[in-house]
């Protein structure tokens, strides 16, 4: 009898624990949903059916279709493949906006092309690929547009990049006989952000050590699945909001200030020699190369709109001040250097009312203009270069 009370108190037991764990995990799945969907509605507040909350901007004012151009270009930016040298590189991609040709290079809508035709490559980052713009508004469109059919421009820009990943992929077409009459890289954002700030290592690419040290220590297993989950998210959500809001831990901030105005220098070192680098190649191969130092929200200096404003206070302090930092830097390193053929664009919008940003480095189609404008007439004054440039003022409408 005593056996058969302690057979029975065991297999209930063993219910009552089943029946624990069961609602327990049961618990944890709608808690991991309801947390994700939380967070969803709170950090996308704003947004339309998988759009982005930038498509609320006013810089998106009179693009009726912006919430359908966001949904697919965040589609069109999740996939990226391998690529030796370079790391990365997004996949192909067909849409109504965003067009990227099976080997990753962003469309450029064309104009008929003449006889004799100039060979444009143009280099850069997230900004000059075309985040937050159609096909036809990016910079090497606009570029293309104002150029005419005598030229024949090429977007090489390439989300994340910095100056040395598109020196890689520069070498890379020279390696198989590409060879371009002119070369504009446009740099800056990336380049200033890596060095200066996150992993504040000059010249390099953003975030390939952290990963590379997390395949070669990956996590255990329990561990992993937890990072899987949405509690992870928010818990980085409320460490956030405890450090601050701005997004970055006050213990990493702490890593990188002191060693803001060392890495800013650094970071414009590095790029002077990205320069001579690009010039030896243009000597070797006979294209004429150009730079342009890029503008962001955080070099102006008019007064900020309010929406601007709000974009900043976004970003911790000491990333606005690594920023800035390297801003400076650049300013007294590159200004005035147009007969070298280096061109610093930092405060192209200073005298600019309306809204051009949509986040701290990347413009609507306005400011693209404004940049692709200062481009042709960098071409057309640049000594040595092709003097059949047009007279263009891109169209505002």
């Amino acid at each position: 009898m005593a056996l058969r009370e302690r057979i029975e108190r065991t297999l209930v037991w063993v219910r009552d624990a089943w029946s624990i764990a069961g609602i327990s995990l049961l618990l944890l799945i709608v808690g991991h949903y309801a947390v994700g969907a939380a967070l969803g509605l709170r950090q996308g507040s704003g947004g339309s059916g998988g759009s982005d909350p930038r498509a609320n901007l006013p810089v998106y004012d009179g693009f009726p279709e912006k919430h359908a151009f966001w949904k697919e270009q965040l589609e069109a930016r999740k996939a990226n493949h391998f690529e030796p040298y370079v790391h990365w590189k997004k996949d192909g991609f067909t849409g109504t906006y965003t067009n990227i040709s099976p080997d990753g290079v962003r469309r450029t809508v064309k104009q008929q092309k003449e006889a004799g035709t100039t060979t444009v490559y143009m280099f850069g980052g997230s900004a000059l690929w075309g985040d937050g713009v159609p096909d036809q508004e990016t910079i090497p469109s606009l570029v293309q547009s104002a150029l005419g059919g005598a030229y024949d421009v090429y977007n090489f820009g390439e989300i994340g990049y910095v100056s040395a990943q598109e020196l890689n992929a520069l070498l890379y077409l020279l390696s198989f006989g590409n060879t371009p009459d002119i070369v504009i890289f446009y740099d800056g954002v990336n380049d200033g952000y890596a060095g200066a700030y996150s992993p504040a290592i000059p010249r390099d690419p953003e975030n390939l050590r952290e990963k590379y040290k997390r395949e070669r220590h990956p996590p255990s297993p329990v561990v992993e699945l937890f990072n899987r989950t949405t509690y992870k998210l928010l818990g980085d959500y409320l460490i956030a909001k405890l450090a601050g809001g701005g997004g970055a831990s006050h213990a990493w901030d702490e890593k990188v200030a002191p060693h803001i105005e060392q890495n800013a220098k650094a970071v414009l070192d590095v790029y002077e020699a990205h320069i001579r680098q690009v010039k030896a190649l243009a000597a070797e191969y006979g294209f004429k190369p150009l730079f342009f130092w890029q503008p962001n929200l955080l070099s102006l200096t008019r007064t900020v709109l309010p929406y601007e404003q709000d974009i900043i206070n976004g970003h911790s302090p000491v990333m606005v001040r690594s920023q800035t930092a390297v801003y400076e830097q650049a300013r007294r390193r590159l200004s005035g250097r147009e007969r070298e053929g280096i061109v610093f664009l930092g405060n192209v919008f200073d005298s600019v009312q309306e809204p051009i940003y949509i986040d701290y480095v990347h413009l609507g189609r306005r400011g693209n203009e404004i940049i692709a404008d200062e481009m042709v007439k960098s071409l057309r004054n640049y000594e040595g270069l092709p003097h059949v440039v047009k007279e263009h003022r891109l169209s505002r409408s």
